[in-house]
């Protein structure tokens, strides 16, 4: 007779098709997430839930001179050009300040007041003064956009923004 050996264990079953669905389902909804979240880089302002901003995001061009909008995923951002030109709505509004502000608007169409906030060799950024929520405009300079088109950029967007309540205009 032989000594008994040690129990069986029984045999691993394979995961049930409920398991591999679910972890399917998983992979996809994690990839939408990354993306709706804004995997371009570009973060929603702080104010970008405003209903204002639904309405802008909603009026903006699909072209910006010869740069075409290209699919955000965060809040009240919208780009051009592979985020050349990039807005977000509801970003700080701007108190009184020192620097320059300029009207842009088309011929004969209504005028944004324009703060240039920031600028570098690289790109500058603009925010409407006077109307809540505020928008940011950057412009990244290259691939044929200079510095001296970063204000013409502007001038296509007037007409959207100008939607927002002006509440304060440059002096």
């Amino acid at each position: 007779m032989s000594a008994p050996g040690p129990p069986s264990t029984p045999a691993r079953q394979p995961p049930g098709r409920l398991v591999v669905a679910l972890v399917v389902v998983l992979v996809a909804a994690g990839a939408v997430w990354a993306y709706l979240a804004g995997s371009r880089g570009v973060e929603a302002a702080p104010d970008a839930a405003d209903p204002a901003c639904t309405t802008l995001l909603a009026a903006l061009p699909a072209s910006l001179g010869n740069l075409g909008r290209t699919p955000q995923g965060a809040a009240g951002v919208a780009a051009w050009g592979e985020d050349r030109v990039v807005l977000r709505c509801g970003a700080l509004v701007l108190g009184p300040t020192t620097k320059a502000c300029v009207p842009v608007g088309p011929d004969g169409g209504p005028g944004v007041d324009w703060v240039q906030d920031a600028v570098s060799d690289r790109a500058v950024r603009f925010l409407t003064y006077g109307r809540t929520p505020a928008v940011e405009v950057t412009v990244r300079f290259g691939d044929g956009l200079t510095r001296d088109q970063a204000t013409s950029q502007l001038v296509d967007l007037a007409g959207p923004v100008s939607a927002i309540r002006q509440t304060r205009t440059c002096v």
